[in-house]
């Protein structure tokens, strides 16, 4: 006698299969889920950034380094409030670029003095007239605190330079 049909433990292995692939395919799902939700979380987070940076070089522009606050820090407005940023500006100096071979000949004074004046110069100058900006976004993510940083250098043109050496 031939029977048609499945038996109890085929039916048992054919659910087995396809609740294995079912949850494949619900993992996948759940991770392309959490890609597409961090993506559109970085691309908020760079474009708040975008803009922090944007409304300091406007604050800076047409101002001397002295005349603005070297920091700063608040809270975007809904419906970004779950954001905040901070920006800080930071002097930066540059160094002395003349190696020690170019800086003293034989004798121990420097071989060419007029180069390692205009040297020093140029070098005091870029130092007072160049800023690093620093933009903080800060968030919470899932309990944990996240941050996002971006930099730029100001460099202002129009400072005035000082041909006495300091």
């Amino acid at each position: 006698m031939k029977r048609a049909g499945f038996t109890l433990l085929e039916v048992m292995i054919a659910i087995g299969i396809l609740a294995i692939g079912i949850g494949a395919i619900l993992v996948a799902e759940n991770n392309s889920l959490d890609t597409t939700f961090r993506a559109k979380r970085m691309t908020t987070v760079a474009t708040l950034a975008r803009n922090s940076m944007i409304e300091a070089e406007r604050e800076i522009q047409g101002k001397s380094f002295d005349e603005t606050r070297k920091e700063l820090s608040g809270k975007f407005d809904p419906p970004y409030s779950e954001y905040s940023w901070e920006r800080k500006i930071k002097e930066i100096t540059f160094p002395n670029v003349l190696t020690p071979e170019a800086k003293e000949g034989k004798s121990g004074q420097p071989e060419d003095q007029n180069e390692a004046r205009v040297v020093r110069l140029a070098t005091q100058f870029l130092s007072k007239a160049t800023r690093e900006i620093n933009i903080t976004i800060k968030w919470k993510e899932k309990g944990q605190d996240q941050q996002y940083n971006v930099s730029q250098y100001w460099v202002d043109l129009n400072h005035e330079f000082n041909l006495s050496e300091q």
